[in-house]
Parts: structure tokens; C-alpha cells; sequence
């Protein structure tokens, strides 16, 4: 993360647990894949995602993993799941989440086809989003570059919205925006409804991933879906033709799904040029992973009640946190950025 560094020091800050968990993730990425390495094939790739594929993993994290199949499909492949899982649990011990997205087989047809319509259910939404925005490849990096290459030429290429009367097709992918948004809006909802669902069982740590890593992942997005604008290529300004434009800004998004979202946040705040954002974005972001990090205080949020909400410690310290990360979120978005206002005010909303 360089970016983040270079703000860290010029701002004379120590963000210890965001190069501590950057630390630990490459750590366990290492490990990870040399658990798997004997199981490379060209149909498929292990890619994992969560904290693994943001840099934010600590002792306590999960591995959230699938096996992304974009190629012949035989039966063996079951089999091979139950493998993956049992070499990932010897370096990660915690499983992955309980609702079924992760720890299988993914096919690429879905992430590619069902994107929107009745078939694109909220688990397809989920995966496509998240390997846009925060997956790493522990074998075959070819495979995921290529499904990730074309899920952006549907988003970008084939799905145009209309005619241009200029010839210049826009430089921002509406149909990447609105499911970027979609997502956040989704997550959301299922927040609410794992709330009812599971009788605020560990309400507090979902609450505050949801102010925090998951916002971050909305972020991710917004940004990436701006990056024609935000991060120009000469070649884009040069394209001979609608098609070759169209394919030089699905390449330039593209560029974005190996930025770390939080490194990806950090370029677009060196934009903006103000330290005051600078520091309350990655201060409480720091504060973040510091408390999930600790035993004590992750334990505090899970096990907290929803009753006992205004006078929990931990999780009132990070819901004013949270409060100073959204803050700084919006004046970055809607104020402080010379291109960030008009964007979100041209296609963030209407």
C-alpha cells in the first residue's frame, strides 16, 4: 500500500495495524499457496476474499475461499473442494461464513451471464462484487485475470445503454455503477435481515463490518466505476473507435481489482490534497482493525447485546469511529475532490 505509506508519513502518523495486518495477510497468502500449489489446474483457480483479499487479516480471521472453475467441469471437482478445504484449514483454522457463498465450486458462466434478471440471486451478486473488489488468487492468477476481464466486458463493452449521437461513448459504465450500488444496497438489507433471521446473535461485529470493511467495498467500487475519469490513460484519449475506447476503460477498471481497496481510497484522498480527511479516514480505519485485531475486543463485539448498545464501551468507541469515517467519506465525495462531487452527482444518484 504504498500510497497509504506515503500519506502515513507525510502526515507524521503510525497506522500500526494497517501494515500489521498488510504484514500478516502476505504472510498467510504465502502459506496459503504453498498449501495449494500442487493442486494447480488451467481449468480453475483457488481465490480467496474477505480480509485475505483486502490486506486486513489478523491471528483471528477467516478464509473465505472459492474455487472458480472457468473451463471443463468433471466430477472430480467435488472431491477437490474437500481438499482445498481441509489444506486451507491447516493455515487459517476458522472456517469460512455459514451462508453457503463461499467454501465451493463458483462458475464463471454465472458471474458472466446472470448479471442482473432473475437469475443473478443476491450469492451471484455477492461473488461477482466481491472478486471485482477484493479477491487474490492462491493458484492460477490467469484464470481469475480472465473471468475478471470478462465480467468487465459485459459491465462495459457488450452492455451499452443507448447510442451515442457524439460517437464518444462516456467514460463512466452505468451498468457497473448501478450494481455497485445494488450491492451496498444489498448487504445492507441482508444486515437487517441476518438481524431478524439469527435473533441479533453477534449483531455488533456485523453492525460495525458493515461501517467499515463492507462501506469500504462500496468505496471500492465508486471509485473503480470512476476510474476513466479519476485515472486517464493517453490511450483512452486517443481511441480510434467506440469499441477500442470501450475496451481500453474495461482495462483501466480492470487495473483496479489488484489495488487493495483501502490503497485504491488512499489515491483518490491524495487527489482531494487535504491531510485534515487524509487523517480521519485512515486514523479511524486504523482504530478498526486495531479492535478487531485484539482478542478481548472482538470478543466484546460479538458477544455484546443489542440491548446493552449505548453503554458497550468497545462497541460505542467504534461506533463514533465510524461516525468520523463516514464524515470524512462525504466531504472527500461531495465536497473536497475536484471530480468526486460532479461524479456522484451525475450518476451516483439519478
Amino acid at each position: 500500500m504504498e500510497t497509504v505509506r506515503a500519506i502515513e508519513q507525510r502526515l507524521g502518523k503510525k497506522w500500526v495495524s494497517i501494515s500489521g495486518a498488510l504484514v500478516a495477510t502476505n504472510q498467510l497468502l504465502d502459506a496459503l499457496r504453498a498449501s495449494v500449489a500442487d493442486l494447480d489446474d488451467p481449468n480453475y483457480s483457488i481465490i480467496v476474499t474477505g480480509s485475505l483479499g483486502r490486506g486486513e487479516a489478523g491471528s483471528d480471521s477467516d478464509a473465505d475461499w472459492m474455487l472458480l472453475l472457468d473451463g471443463l467441469s468433471n466430477p472430480d471437482h467435488a472431491a477437490m473442494t474437500r481438499t482445498i478445504e481441509a489444506r486451507i484449514r491447516q493455515v487459517v483454522p476458522n472456517p469460512p461464513g455459514s451462508t453457503g457463498t463461499f467454501g465451493g465450486i463458483v462458475v464463471s458462466h454465472d458471474l458472466v451471464h446472470y448479471i442482473a434478471g432473475t437469475r443473478d440471486t443476491n450469492e451471484n451478486l455477492t461473488r461477482r462484487i466481491l472478486l471485482l473488489s477484493e479477491s487474490r488468487a492462491l493458484t492460477n492468477e490467469i484464470v481469475r485475470g480472465r473471468v475478471i476481464g470478462n465480467v468487465l466486458a459485459r459491465y462495459v463493452v457488450h452492455d451499452r445503454s443507448v447510442p451515442s449521437k457524439t460517437g464518444k461513448q462516456p467514460a463512466i459504465p452505468h451498468f457497473l455503477v448501478n450494481d455497485v450500488v445494488r450491492y451496498w444496497r444489498t448487504i445492507a438489507s441482508d444486515y437487517a435481515s441476518k438481524m431478524w433471521e439469527r435473533d441479533r446473535k453477534e449483531w455488533g461485529i456485523r453492525n460495525i463490518k458493515l461501517r467499515f470493511s463492507r462501506k469500504l467495498l462500496f468505496v471500492w467500487g465508486l471509485i473503480a466505476s470512476f476510474s476513466g475519469e479519476l485515472f486517464p490513460t493517453p490511450e483512452l484519449t486517443t481511441a480510434k473507435s467506440d469499441d477500442e475506447y470501450l475496451r481500453i476503460l474495461s482495462d483501466v477498471i480492470r487495473q483496479q481489482t489488484n489495488v487493495t481497496p483501502l490503497e485504491l481510497l488512499a489515491r483518490v484522498v491524495e487527489q482531494a490534497g487535504d491531510d485534515q480527511i487524509a487523517d480521519e479516514i485512515f486514523t479511524s480505519y486504523d482504530h478498526f482493525l486495531e479492535v478487531l485485531a485484539g482478542q478481548d475486543t472482538r470478543a466484546a463485539l460479538q458477544s455484546v447485546r443489542f440491548e446493552d448498545a449505548t453503554s458497550d464501551q468497545t462497541y460505542d468507541d467504534l461506533r463514533e469511529t465510524s461516525r468520523k469515517f463516514r464524515e470524512a467519506l462525504v466531504k472527500l465525495f461531495f465536497d473536497k475532490h475536484q471530480q468526486l462531487p460532479r461524479l456522484m452527482r451525475d450518476f451516483g444518484v439519478f
